[in-house]
């Protein structure tokens, strides 16, 4: 699994991180596991024969359809999770891919969690006190900000940001000022690399060395929340890079076990399996896996068992034409958005052609000085639009939600002076 990890995590925990342990029912479940028990009177198990479901069964849109039905795994799927890390069979696939895909340099491993959502809470609440700084890009993902961060009473340090994503230079300048005037100096750094939420930025290659450079410097643990990754459609319809394209991510770099890297069934699959992957330096995971288990019990058993069942089903071949597949939907929709934007709104809005996932982010002109002077217009006309950020004159579109057909461009038609 690569080189020993070269941060001491001890040294980062917070005064929670530090106590996290493993809840009572895991450790028991890990003795009985390794002492080949025989007779099990110490735990709150409910009995398997009690449980009501002998199979789950479900029907894709293509038709194929397919069944849980062995009695280990529909047994596992309803019981309480007797692991930390998630199903077995489930982890095991997940850290297969994460394995083929990243080819991470330093130590790590994986865990199944409870979607990207719960795992930012935790590992925030991992590595930070109330009144810590994180650093974000200066326009962010709005549960982070308001739902972790504020909530929390954490505080946000933004990083200017240009069509690249976040600008090292401007991250090398804030921890440098910090330093000078004694200020705390961050543990974190919270990135979406891309199609950035709300911006649709993707960070490139060479831009990712910098900024990780810059995190070694100051030794910073970059939080890689990469919703989107599977969604990239760079370069058109015609050259969609499947998962054997995608270009490398700050994991795949992570030569100190400094990345903690979130992936997400949201986006891919579908938000209400409550599904993703984590993947960090085992210290920092294995805190987080009992997290999980302590707050959550771990994954929904149920959900964990379906998506087994699909990803058997579909196998690497099948998997990789269902990703070809968003590709090519997010894609045809971004390019019809795109098109209604340049038809209907130019000279009243910059925005660039959307290259990953679901977002277009489009600054207002005309003299607009916020979002609001346009929004409630817009709904009134019957178009519901997100504000881009709360201190920028700007509109979040998304490219997939709205089934328009083809060449509809006259949703985005402004009204008479509804810009002006």
């Amino acid at each position: 699994m690569g080189s020993v990890t070269a941060i001491d995590y001890d040294q980062l925990f917070s005064a929670s991180g530090r106590a996290r342990g493993p809840d009572a029912l895991a450790a028991m479940a890990h003795l009985s596991d390794t002492n080949n028990i025989q007779v099990r009177m110490h735990g709150g198990l409910p009995a398997a024969a009690n449980f009501p479901f002998e199979s789950f069964s479900y029907t894709l849109r293509n038709g194929q359809r397919s069944t849980v039905e062995e009695a280990s795994k529909v047994s596992m799927a309803q019981q309480y999770n007797l692991t930390l890390t998630g199903h077995p069979d489930l982890r095991h696939w997940m850290r297969q891919h994460v394995l083929n895909q990243h080819r991470p340099p330093s130590q790590h491993d994986t865990y199944v969690s409870s979607g990207t959502n719960h795992a930012l809470e935790v590992v925030t609440a991992l590595m930070m006190e109330r009144g810590d700084p994180i650093l974000c890009e200066e326009f962010s993902y709005f549960y982070m900000l308001d739902s972790v961060i504020t909530a929390a009473g954490y505080k946000v340090l933004p990083v200017a940001m240009d069509e690249y994503g976040m600008k090292p230079e401007h991250l090398s300048k804030i921890l440098q000022q910090r330093s000078e005037l004694g200020m705390n100096i961050p543990r974190l750094l919270y990135t979406v690399p891309v199609g950035q939420n709300p911006t649709g930025t993707t960070v490139p290659l060479e831009r990712r060395r910098q900024l990780y450079k810059v995190a070694q410097e100051w030794n910073l643990i970059i939080i890689e929340d990469d919703a989107y990754y599977y969604l990239q459609y760079p370069n058109g319809a015609d050259k969609l890079p499947g998962t054997h394209a995608l270009g490398a991510s700050y994991l795949s770099m992570d030569t100190d076990g400094r990345v903690v890297r979130m992936d997400s069934c949201s986006k891919l699959l579908a938000p209400g399996l409550r599904l993703g992957w984590v993947t960090a330096a085992p210290p920092l995971l294995e805190k987080m896996a009992m997290h999980t288990h302590a707050s959550l019990n771990g994954p929904n058993g149920i959900c964990q068992a379906l998506l087994m069942e699909l990803l058997d089903q579909w196998g690497e071949a099948g998997f990789e034409k269902y990703v070809l597949s968003m590709q090519a939907e997010y894609q045809r929709r971004a390019a019809i958005l795109h098109a209604a934007v340049e038809k209907e709104l130019t000279g009243l809005v910059e925005w660039r052609r959307p290259t990953a996932g679901m977002f277009m982010w489009l600054k207002l002109l005309a003299g607009v000085r916020d979002a609001d002077e346009v929004l409630p217009q817009l709904a009134e006309d019957g178009v519901m639009a997100s504000d881009g950020d709360m201190q920028l004159a700007a509109i979040r579109l998304t490219v997939i939600l709205h089934n328009y057909p083809e060449r509809h461009h006259n949703i985005l038609k402004p009204q008479p002076g509804l810009l002006l």
